[in-house]
């Protein structure tokens, strides 16, 4: 699944092991530290103590076949996925076990289906 970002390069998003093409339309990927204030004698003290990643894709409605159906049956079966975003300039974000939040769907009066899914997990940029 390829689409233009930043700069003209192209992010390809794997789901597993498949590559899931012309489907992913936008994504977010965060990573927030849980920093830890401590008060001390003579002044603060801050610890990063967690990283938290999540991650968020829109993508196209590909109905029982694709990337929807996969998720949901993850959701189903309580399991994890596993989640590459890769970019041809270098670099890739991996989420070897990611948890699924939410997976959602809706349709517009033009008759196009977009789905969002949120999940999270550790998430390593490399």
């Amino acid at each position: 699944m390829a689409a233009v970002g930043v700069a003209g390069s192209t992010f390809i998003v794997e789901l597993g092991v498949t590559p899931y093409e012309d489907q992913v339309t936008t994504g977010t990927v965060t990573t927030t530290p849980t920093i830890t204030r401590t008060k001390t004698l003579g002044d603060v003290n801050f610890t990063q103590t967690d990283l938290n990643s999540t991650i968020s894709l829109n993508f196209l409605y590909d109905e029982d076949s694709g990337m929807y159906d996969a998720l949901q049956t993850a959701v189903a079966a309580g399991t994890s996925v596993a989640l590459t975003i890769s970019t041809t300039a270098g670099g890739s974000w991996t989420g070897s076990a990611m948890y699924i939040d939410s997976v959602d769907m809706s349709m517009d009066a033009a008759n196009v289906a977009m789905c969002t899914v949120s999940m999270q997990g550790n998430v390593i940029f490399a």
